[in-house]
């Protein structure tokens, strides 16, 4: 084990970061809103979002009667369940209502699948289809809903509906792995001699771990933890062995190739990343313990997967490159 990265040096790291600011976000008061002209259709919604035996009050069952018109107190978001192809007028007249004050709608459409079916139609920011309101309808109806956010509020969702973590946990690991890929890239071609022996310089070092220490904070917040921000991030530090596994394991991955170049530069960045993110969602999630060997083996896993990236960037390389500056900028966007 590498020694240990010490508090006050992981906080430089993040300091230009709103730790605060992400946790404020995730703790922010917000209400979901399921509608459908059955009610048994809204509590299976219901259970698969926030199961347990006691009913959220912030996830609202609605039938179209119950809703006001116009709109005075907008929920975050609505899903509406419908078992026909297209909503009935009442259903419509919701989604427009909801609509008109900028109110992202998904729509569930039950007993059909396809992409006729699952194609949304207009006034729909995203539609899932699915044969039944059961236990496998519980991921694609997830992924639908957090689909349609690409900022914090996904970290307020997640901590209080269970059954969205996992598709939040998914999106978080994979949007800082891309980006921490295209760090690598944009860094890489900017550099003026080839990087052979050491894709991974110790600039390019504490810009990725900056961001996956980051990441395991925002996977904390969304599995229901919360505390001062110093305190998780050592937390963090903690749990994955001084911050410097990602370092440790990559190079240990390169010195096993002899020539490694900007292509395995990339792949590394993102594999390393994703088996960060993975681990500390098993530890969020179920209590898992992070071990090197686990996320040495979930880098493994993850390269083929990091290779396809890095042949995907590679082959818009005669794009001009970003400046270093730029792709660090755009690496740590998400934590801003």
């Amino acid at each position: 084990m590498p020694s240990p990265l010490k508090l006050a040096s992981a906080w430089r790291i993040v300091k230009d970061v709103d730790l605060e600011g992400i946790r404020r976000r995730s703790n922010e008061r917000f209400e979901l809103w399921t509608i459908a002209n059955d009610g048994a259709d809204t509590r299976e919604i219901a259970s698969l979002l926030a199961p347990g035996p006691e009913h959220h009050p912030w996830l609202l069952r609605l039938t179209p009667d119950q809703v006001q018109t116009p709109v005075e107190a907008p929920p975050l978001a609505a899903v509406i369940v419908t078992r026909t192809p297209e909503l009935d007028t009442a259903l419509a007249n919701v989604r427009n209502a909801l609509r008109g004050k900028a109110v992202p709608v998904i729509v569930v459409r039950v007993g059909d699948t396809g992409p006729v079916a699952s194609a949304p139609r207009a006034g729909e920011d995203a539609r899932v289809a699915v044969t039944g309101l059961d236990e496998t309808a519980r991921a694609p109806v997830a992924a639908t809903i957090v689909s349609v956010f690409s900022d914090d509020r996904r970290l307020a969702l997640a901590r209080h509906f269970p059954g969205l973590r996992t598709q939040v946990f998914q999106s978080l690991i994979q949007e800082t792995a891309q980006a921490n890929a295209k760090f690598a890239f944009t860094t890489g071609l900017a550099e003026s001699v080839p990087i052979l022996s050491a894709p991974l310089a110790l600039g390019d070092v504490l810009v990725l771990t900056k961001n996956q220490v980051v990441l395991s904070y925002r996977i904390m917040l969304a599995a229901g933890r919360d505390g001062e921000p110093r305190k998780m991030v050592g937390e963090v530090l903690g749990i994955l062995g001084g911050g410097l596994l990602f370092r440790q394991i990559a190079r240990e991955l390169v010195g096993l190739i002899p020539v490694a170049g900007l292509p395995l530069k990339i792949a590394v960045a993102y594999s390393g990343t994703w088996a960060i993110g993975r681990a500390m969602a098993m530890w969020a999630a179920d209590g898992r313990a992070v071990t090197t060997d686990a996320v040495r083996t979930m880098m493994n896993d993850s390269l083929d997967r990091g290779k396809a990236v890095a042949q995907k960037l590679m082959a818009g390389r005669r794009t001009p490159p970003e400046s270093p500056d730029s792709a660090a900028q755009a690496a740590t966007k998400a934590g801003a």
